[in-house]
């Protein structure tokens, strides 16, 4: 296992992102702290992986991981083997590549994410992590 060690204070807001981007029914507010992308979600209801982002992705399905924590909303996810789970308010969560996921109900699906976030709505990623 890699250890991850933070070496420098650092404080940044959401509220001054170091980028954001508008992919389809979706906003994402980037940040970097050291050599950490964090992210702010905010799916639209009506946002659905398959739908919104596959087409940009290039990608069956989200090839991306996910490790985050929910602030509000709901999202499910399911994968092409069956497995389902729903994430709801406070609850955190880690979802390995190759799922669908989709918001469900009529309140935005917000959350941050410590994994994955700084490819999340860049175009043509195909699952590839980055840096901002």
């Amino acid at each position: 296992m890699t250890a991850n060690f933070v070496t420098a204070f650092a404080v940044k807001s959401f509220d001054v992102p170091d980028k954001k981007r508008y992919p389809d029914k979706a906003e994402v507010d980037l940040v970097t702290v050291n050599d950490y992308s964090v992210a702010r979600l905010i799916l639209a209801p009506g946002w659905r992986w398959s739908v919104c982002s596959k087409p940009t992705e290039q990608t069956d399905f989200c090839e991306h991981n996910h490790l985050g924590f929910c602030l509000s909303g709901t999202l499910e996810i399911s994968t092409p083997d069956g497995l389902k789970s729903i994430i709801h308010a406070n609850d955190t969560y880690a979802i390995p590549p190759g799922h669908d996921e989709w918001v469900v109900g009529s309140e935005p699906f917000v959350a941050v994410e410590f994994l994955g976030a700084a490819s999340f709505g860049r175009p043509a990623s195909r699952g590839q992590h980055a840096r901002i």
